[in-house]
């Protein structure tokens, strides 16, 4: 037998050359690829050892071809982790994969063999884990069998080998030397060249070909024994000298997967356990079957091995070995029947061919359900679809309840289009049923179809949820036959369709009626009772009144939601409480309290589970760093929540990352791509409708490019006709009037001024899940004054914004707040008092690493102070006022009168532009 690794000495250099560099800081993950047999394992299996000899924690996990693969079975191998609880976060799953492969300061090499074969859900962490590897000790090498694959990895292959620390290896047959050698070893004698060249041309140096070839030459002296034509051949030849009763165990056990119990295959033969055992023990011995990890299980020694013996039963067998695979199954595992729904799906799915379908159905259905409780949404969609797949002949409604599940599943999955897709099918359903009787259940359905799609921002989206959701509602005041018009929805689906077709409208801008609906849907709501649907209803309700004309109503509305959370037990709810909460906390600039607020919504997150939860909460976080002038932080967990949408292809993520940065950028200076407007994809988007334009200018104008902003400006019509999102007033207000002041329309810095003066004592944030912050509504109520030349207003205004944003802890706020006022006192001769705010602000603008204000402070602190015009008497006068000294005691010291003494200090108060005596002190301090 062949134990030495043969003829792979380059290959083995690359991948220790990469395990070096990962151990050295530079992760890395390779996928190594090669047809069946051509060694891939044994590479790996050596690399593995010499990884374990340099004290290298080492993993090795290996995907197997099963119908049954518990979720995640690569990362349950590798690292020994559990199933995760009900109601799991996914990220947070993911998350501990990553901590735990991290574990090891020698580093850590993770093996994963067979890969092609992975379940999705593995994959899925995989691609996650790759992702977050940045500078660990970590290598990752995978082996992939060419051309071989299953839907999941032609999926997550791609999306690996684009991260930068992916890389692949080709294994190709070996050389014609080291074919001979490896055929001669397994042999166990010498072979004349004819017969290595021969065998070469056929097996094109495929090892396992060779050693197969070489076993079939051990103990023979023929030369010119005749080579088998294919691996099939070669494994065909291997069963020819068995005895019937193991060829019979071996084909019938090849149905159940490439590892299988004896007693399952013991059924399918209608054998008793110990008449198979023989047959298990000469399988073995015959290198066909090896010792499995349980008691009582084996496998097969390859994957040709099980392909082969496949390969040879007709259609009617393998339906017959499925059904009783399936009654074994059931019959041996009776306690057993929820981790082995999948097994039983798959074989009662390929029995069916024989007419069984409602077994198909219920088993994939129940595997499709377990496989989402344990957060494996990939499989679940997949079973959910095994079980449509077979029902063809099944209620219709039951059906279309069917594509409801499928559809709920991949929006937890990520995949909206298809769970779109869905929904329009049992719409379908639902619209086709006739019967009277069953009009009430479709309509049911038709219901719950508009239900299990949420509005994201996208036009045509919201558009199709607003529709389905007032089908639903007529539907429900449809008259049966002759009667008058009856009620055909129960009051608590009827409260939730209100409130979605309120959020549906909301976000397609048709804010006519949205206050009536969602008061109505509340109002239903709390008569049903049931804390799910009060959530749903106060949803609706904080959306449609998300502006800051109810900000009152808004902690009421929080406070409701965490109530009705913590009743139900369910933190998904409490989650939309806490935003909430934060949310209106924002309005009034109670930084402190958001920081201990953001520990509540981390744990609901937590156990909400998903990655909408986890983004929200991710924003969260961006959004007060960045308030709090922790600008690094803010755009690495901005980064993280655009990835995570990106992901799941939610509009609303591109929109809350570009909004930041341009917040962000705000105080440090813009990055080039903030200067060009999003495509139009982004531009039809409700929510992102009038911020494609504004969101662009508004850098734009920051960064001196006025004359490229004031198209975009202008785009939008004059500012009293904009359609504003409730959500979006303050946001709207601060930056349109902030690109009108830049370009100097004054009428529209005017009517933007008067429209936020009602709200002059909120913040600027947006509601419903705040993404950014601008800062007090006085700092730029303040800007707009003096854009008007409103002098007292906007010196008082800019002093209290800046007062204001230090007591919150919003440093750079109170840093702009500060340059705005230091150039506008300058603008207005009031020099001295301008230079020293400027020299006051300016180390913090740079410790903040606030470039542009810093430029922009340090050319007000440089600004050379004149003080020529004073004579020497008004000089002595003003050393006296910085002594502090009154007129009357300066006129005893002078010898004057106290009328020419008030007369002085007068005149010094206007040649330096100031208006208080304070400040005749701080530039005599100042000059000295």
């Amino acid at each position: 037998m062949t134990t030495e690794l043969l003829g792979r000495d380059r290959e083995l250099a690359d991948l220790l050359g990469r395990l070096d560099d990962a151990l050295h800081g530079a992760p890395q993950l390779v996928i190594c690829s090669g047809e069946a047999g051509v060694g891939k394992t044994r590479l790996v299996a050596e690399l593995a050892a010499r990884a374990r000899r340099a004290g290298v924690r080492t993993l090795w996990a290996r995907a197997l071809e099963l119908p049954d693969t518990p979720p995640f079975w690569l990362w349950h191998q590798a690292l020994g982790t559990s199933a995760p609880a009900p109601g799991a976060d996914r990220v947070a799953l993911f998350d501990g994969f990553a901590a735990d492969l991290d574990g090891a300061k020698s580093g850590v090499l993770l093996v994963v063999d067979d890969i092609h074969w992975a379940d999705e859900p593995s994959l899925q962490a995989l691609l996650y884990v790759v992702r977050a590897l940045r500078e660990r000790r970590i290598m990752v090498c995978a082996n992939e069998c060419a051309g071989t694959e299953s839907s999941g990895w032609a999926t997550i292959k791609p999306e690996l080998l684009r991260e930068p620390v992916a890389g692949s290896l080709l294994l190709r047959g070996l050389s014609p030397a080291d074919s001979a050698h490896c055929l001669r070893i397994e042999a166990g004698r010498e072979l004349p060249d004819r017969l290595t060249g021969e065998a070469f041309d056929m097996t094109a140096g495929n090892p396992f070909y060779l050693r197969e070839l070489g076993r079939s030459l051990r103990g023979s002296t023929d030369d010119a024994l005749r080579l088998p034509t294919s691996l099939r051949e070669v494994v065909r030849g291997r069963m020819a000298p068995r005895s019937t009763p193991t060829q019979e165990l071996l084909r019938a056990a090849s149905i159940l997967g490439e590892r299988f119990t004896i007693a399952v295959a013991a059924r399918l033969v209608e054998r008793s356990i110990p008449d198979c055992l023989a047959a298990v023990d000469e399988a073995i011995e015959a290198g066909l079957l090896a010792p499995g990890d349980e008691p009582g299980a084996v496998r097969f020694t390859h994957a040709l091995v099980r392909a082969t013996l496949l390969d040879g039963l007709s259609l009617q067998q393998r339906v017959v070995l499925h059904q009783r695979a399936a009654l074994a199954i059931e019959e041996l595992y009776p306690d057993a029947v929820e981790s082995n729904s999948a097994a039983l799906a798959w074989h009662w799915a390929n029995a069916a061919v024989g007419g069984a379908h409602e077994p198909a159905v219920r088993w994939a259905r129940r595997a499709a359900d377990v496989a989402a409780r344990e957060l494996a949404f990939e499989e679940a969609v997949r079973l959910y679809g095994l079980a449509l797949t077979h029902a063809a002949d099944i209620d219709p409604i039951d059906r279309g309840g069917l594509l409801l599940q499928r559809a709920a599943a991949s929006v937890r999955a990520g995949d909206l289009t298809s769970a779109r897709s869905d929904c329009v099918a049992a719409q379908a359903v639902a619209r086709a049923v006739d019967s009277a009787q069953h009009r009430r259940v479709a309509a049911v359905l038709l219901a719950e179809a508009a239900l299990v799609l949420e509005p994201i921002g996208d036009r045509s989206w919201d558009r199709d949820i607003a529709d389905a959701c007032a089908e639903a509602l007529a539907v429900d005041t449809r008259p049966e036959s002759a009667s008058p018009p009856v009620e055909v929805l129960p009051e608590s689906l009827r409260a939730r369709l209100l409130a979605r077709a309120t959020e549906a409208a909301v976000y397609l801008g048709r804010l006519d009626g949205v206050d009536e609906s969602s008061r109505a849907a509340l109002e239903s709501a709390v008569r049903c009772d049931d804390p799910a649907v009060l959530a749903a209803a106060l949803r609706a309700r904080q959306l449609a009144c998300s502006g800051p004309e109810h900000r009152d109503e808004h902690r009421v509305l929080a406070d409701r939601m965490i109530e009705a959370g913590e009743r139900a037990r369910d933190p998904s709810v409490e989650m939309w409480g806490r935003l909430w909460r934060i949310d209106a906390l924002w309005e009034q600039g109670e930084l402190g309290e958001i920081t201990g607020e953001l520990s509540c919504l981390g744990w609901c997150s937590e156990r909400t589970g998903g990655p909408m939860s986890r983004w929200h909460l991710l924003v969260a976080r961006a959004a007060l760093a960045q308030a709090h002038a922790e600008f690094d932080d803010a755009i690495d967990l901005a980064g993280q929540a655009h990835a995570l949408a990106a992901k799941l292809g939610h509009p609303a993520g591109e929109g809350a990352y570009r909004a930041l940065l341009a917040v962000v950028g705000h105080h440090r200076g813009h990055r080039r791509e903030a200067l060009t407007a999003p495509g139009a994809p982004v531009r039809g988007e409700v929510r992102n409708l009038l911020f494609a334009a504004l969101g662009t200018a508004f850098p734009m104008v920051d960064s001196g490019l006025v004359a490229e902003a004031e198209p975009l400006y202008r785009s939008l019509g004059p500012p009293q006709k904009w359609s504003i999102p409730p959500y979006f007033r303050l946001n709207v207000l601060v930056v349109g009037g902030a690109c009108a002041a830049a370009l100097g329309i004054v009428d529209d810095v005017d009517y933007f001024r008067e429209q936020l003066r009602p709200y002059r004592d909120m913040h600027v944030t947006g509601g419903g899940g705040n993404a950014h912050y601008l800062g007090p509504v006085l700092l730029w109520l303040g800007k707009f004054a003096a854009a008007l030349h409103d002098p007292d207003t906007a010196r008082i205004e800019l002093d209290a914004a800046a007062q204001t944003a230090r007591t919150i802890g919003a440093s750079g706020f109170a840093v702009e707040a500060d340059c705005e006022l230091a150039e506008f006192l300058l603008s207005h001769g009031a020099t001295v008092e301008a230079v020293t705010l400027a020299k006051k602000s300016l180390p913090q603008s740079i410790s903040l690493g606030m470039r542009p204000w810093a430029q922009r402070l340090r050319a007000v602190a440089t600004h050379e102070i004149s003080c020529a015009a004073l004579t020497p008497r008004e000089h002595e006068v003003a050393e006296l006022v910085a002594r502090g000294l009154t007129n009357h005691e300066i006129a005893d010291a002078l010898v004057l009168s106290d009328r020419t003494a008030q007369n002085h200090v007068q005149h010094i108060l206007t040649k330096l532009g100031f208006a208080k005596r304070s400040q005749i002190a701080a530039w005599v301090s100042s000059s000295q």
